[in-house]
């Protein structure tokens, strides 16, 4: 049997479908004995429940829905959130619910617009929020919504439960390579400065830096491969007119921290156009590890953030809250970081040139 439903088992016991709905649900209403029979049944059947039935009964629409306020581009190009999305829908499969994802761009107010269509027509049952901000305005919407939801952030506070990621422990490890490597300054190349995981790791990057005595240029970015050379370009500028005007000599070779592996990847063409050597000259570091980095020319070093992971405790947690098992915090440990040439300056194979860089992207 292709497809076995309630009324199918129902008919194979000679038993009514009210009988079949009061054992499978643990309900008072048949003996022990019936309930028996089939438990026995639907385990021989291997049925399963059917989600439009449970989304009836239960009065959920069993979907968890995502909405991420990035620029086409940043989406379409950037892999870290197809590594979350895929463990989102690994966890919500598991437990029959599916994923609604949608693309409002970053006009105001638009991922707003979206859970308020998506509560007044049930498409969801809750969300998970990404890239949150200083006194984000979903904290106050979402509840008036009734729309439960979960964050991942790197902020150790607020009002919902969160996946919490470690960006101070994350910081302070890409600094510590870079100073363990010779890298006599650094620039860090950020996302917008409003987002407050990034402002938490420049914070962060500042204060290690500091204890290495290590100076470092801020540059803002939008998530682009573009926008890393631009960054580049300027951070580089600025590190020249300044007392650390040598960098980028062989004395005086600077680290570059990229909070995403699209600016590290236009920090490596922005070393090109330069024509700077890598390591030698300036190593470049990624805080998100992707296929990308790796065939890379050469490789980046990357810190594994485990996405995946990330997404399937996220979901975990807000199921979790909707069969009304509360959990407050999951914390992430620290990611791991895997050291390649962009900035290993004692590897055997000697700096990279300039020229070549990113051949193979």
């Amino acid at each position: 049997m292709t497809h076995v439903t309630i009324s199918d088992i129902a008919a194979t016991l000679g038993i009514s479908t009210a009988a079949v709905s009061y054992a499978l649900n643990g309900r008072p209403g048949v003996s022990a004995a019936t309930r028996q029979r089939v438990l026995d049944l639907v385990e021989e059947m291997a049925w399963k429940p059917d989600s439009t039935a449970r989304s009836l009964r239960s009065r959920r629409s069993m979907a968890v829905g995502i909405a991420l306020s990035r620029d086409p581009e940043e989406i379409a190009y950037e892999p870290f959130y197809s590594y979350i999305q895929a463990g989102i829908e690994q966890a919500l499969a598991a437990r029959g619910y599916s994923l609604m994802i949608s693309r409002p761009g970053r006009r105001p107010g638009a991922e707003l617009d979206v859970y308020r269509t998506w509560a007044a027509q049930r498409r969801v049952d809750g969300v998970i929020l990404f890239d949150l901000l200083a006194d984000d305005p979903r904290r106050g919407v979402l509840p008036e919504l009734r729309l439960p939801f979960v964050e991942v952030t790197s902020e150790d506070a607020g009002p919902a439960p969160r996946v919490l990621v470690d960006d101070a422990a994350d910081a302070a490890n890409l600094v510590r390579h870079l100073a363990d490597q010779g890298y006599r300054s650094l620039v860090h190349l950020s996302g917008p400065v409003e987002l407050t995981h990034e402002r938490l790791r420049a914070d962060a990057i500042a204060r290690t830096a500091a204890a290495f005595g290590l100076d470092v240029i801020h540059g803002v970015c939008r998530y682009t491969m573009e926008d890393g050379i631009r960054g580049f370009l300027e951070a580089f500028e600025e590190v020249g007119k300044g007392p650390t005007a040598a960098a980028g000599a062989p004395g005086r070779p600077l680290g570059v921290i990229a909070s995403s592996d699209l600016l590290a990847l236009g920090a490596l063409r922005g070393a090109q156009r330069l024509e700077l050597g890598v390591p030698n000259q300036v190593g470049v570091v990624s805080w998100d590890d992707s296929l990308p980095c790796r065939i890379s020319n050469p490789p980046l070093t990357s810190l594994e953030r485990r996405p995946i992971e990330m997404g399937r405790l996220a979901a975990d947690l807000l199921l979790d809250r909707l069969d009304g098992r509360h959990r407050d915090l999951v914390r992430l440990p620290p990611s791991e970081l895997t050291v390649r040439a962009s900035s290993r300056r004692d590897a055997s194979s000697g700096s990279h040139d300039a020229e070549g860089l990113l051949t193979s992207v």
